[in-house]
């Protein structure tokens, strides 16, 4: 058997309204604020480069993270 048709839904016209664009492009800034917390965490992170794919260790693309660049300073002196 069908289903009996539902009062009040016959007339409903969708706003075209869409979530907020914010809520779409966000999962790639998290990302890299996640890179940015574990790099100056010492922690080993790996950086696309280009849109080829390649690959490189955070370090040698943004330097040493802050803690490490002191050790070095005094270290050094």
């Amino acid at each position: 058997m069908s289903k009996k048709k539902r009062m009040g839904k016959g007339g409903y016209t969708s706003k075209g309204e869409r979530k907020h664009t914010k809520a779409r492009t966000s999962k790639g800034m998290k990302r890299l604020l996640n890179q940015v917390d574990a790099w100056i965490k010492g922690k080993r992170v790996m950086l696309v480069v280009d849109k080829a794919g390649h690959k490189a260790e955070a370090r040698t693309v943004w330097g040493l993270p802050p803690a490490e660049r002191k050790k070095a300073v005094l270290n050094d002196s």
